[in-house]
């Protein structure tokens, strides 16, 4: 079975960004977000490929883009469902691939909850102002299957707890 995760930090009220950037500062969760995407197929939308600013390495890195054409390192697509379907290809070609990842932005996390079956949330204690929301989740939907817990240093901002569910 191929897996469709969404792998995403939002805070208590569901703020995922802010002026097309991260609302804090997470040293852990972004090696945790390297380590848990490393070697799979990455789809990401326009504005999250630009505050990322490059192709991630070591991924296979789907952009979803009316607006970029061409890209060193990266496959545009111009739907979602398109990229999806590529990616699908892969999985179904390859055996080192079975995941396909979903980083954001908001617009695809929203079209694509009906058809994840794994989230990956880092769940960051705080209530903080932002212009973009991961979408509502009915969590009874969903089995927890794995959560560890990180305190507040000097290299994270606030508290988080990494949060691993399956659809039940």
């Amino acid at each position: 079975m191929i897996i469709i995760s969404h792998v995403v930090a939002l805070s208590n009220n569901n703020v995922i960004g802010v002026d097309n950037d991260l609302p804090w500062n997470l040293k852990t969760d972004l090696n945790h977000f390297k380590e848990y995407t490393t070697n799979k197929i990455i789809v990401m939308g326009r504005k999250t490929y630009e505050s990322i600013g490059r192709p991630l390495p070591n991924r296979i890195n789907y952009i979803v883009s009316n607006t970029i054409k061409d890209l060193d390192g990266a496959s545009i697509f111009k739907s979602t469902e398109d990229a999806l379907e590529s990616a699908k290809e892969i999985c179904n070609m390859n055996e080192n691939y079975d995941e396909i990842v979903i980083i954001g932005g908001g617009y695809l996390f929203r079209d694509t909850l009906s058809i994840t079956n794994k989230l990956v949330l880092t769940n960051v204690d705080c209530d903080i102002e932002g212009d973009v929301f991961y979408p509502e989740i009915n969590l009874n939907e969903w089995k927890e299957i794995k959560s560890e817990n990180f305190k507040k240093d000097l290299d994270n901002d606030y508290d988080f707890v990494v949060r691993i569910y399956e659809r039940a």
